[in-house]
């Protein structure tokens, strides 16, 4: 049974439930889970090699102080060199700066994604990911339209969903980095599909979790 350590200091306590109502007990069912409310203690955890998936749920690891600093190293460093799954997402993705988000993907990571220029826009998503050994698709509907904050210059063999084609945007990205892998789950609605999204990025997804083909029926009319 994977390890996976959430990482939610603000305000919001993920297992309060106030966001992904179905994610945590389907975690809970298939996962051991620590929810760190401290930076201290999800360092802790951290350096005592406890987690194989980690969470990040808010911005606080990207704030400038010191603690916070040390707490984003630790993560990039960790993910990179212990075979550790991370996933950005959540108050994380609607709350940080932009800038900031690209200094974390350049500089911690080696990515050159970048945070799109217009923030929290709605658009078709549509299922790319090829790649079934990094990750699982079965339970992935084919599109649906997300509200999110976008990325760019995400390779195709790096995207998961793409919006406009044209604009070259991604809605969710996922790819190696060192030992580990990186997740990107832009949504800001807090729906269905990010949950199935971040379930199938730490490969905890089930057959169960698949859509059913009434309610797939009903995300593609919606998003037509």
């Amino acid at each position: 049974m994977p390890n996976v350590l959430v990482l939610s200091f603000e305000d919001f306590s993920f297992s309060s439930r106030q966001l992904y109502e179905q994610l945590l007990p389907k975690l809970l069912s298939r996962a051991a889970i620590h929810e760190s409310l401290t930076t201290q203690d999800a360092i802790n955890y951290i350096l005592s090699g406890w987690p194989n998936v980690i969470l990040v749920t808010d911005p606080v690891i990207a704030e400038e102080s010191e603690e916070s600093q040390k707490l984003l190293e630790t993560v990039a460093d960790y993910t990179k060199h212990h075979s550790c799954t991370t996933i950005l997402m959540g108050f994380f993705v609607a709350a940080i700066e932009t800038q900031t988000l690209d200094y974390i993907f350049k500089h911690h990571f080696h990515l050159r994604w970048k945070a799109a220029p217009e923030e929290h826009t709605s658009h078709e998503a549509r299922l790319i990911a090829s790649d079934q050994s990094l990750l699982r698709t079965t339970t992935l509907v084919p599109k649906f339209v997300a509200q999110a904050a976008w990325l760019t210059q995400v390779t195709p063999a790096q995207a998961t969903y793409l919006g406009p084609i044209e604009r070259g945007w991604a809605y969710a990205a996922f790819t190696r980095v060192g030992l580990g892998k990186l997740g990107y789950i832009g949504d800001t609605g807090f729906g269905d599909e990010p949950e199935r999204l971040v379930l199938a990025m730490c490969h905890l997804d089930r057959p169960e979790d698949r859509v059913r083909e009434e309610e797939g029926f009903d995300n593609l009319r919606l998003s037509g």
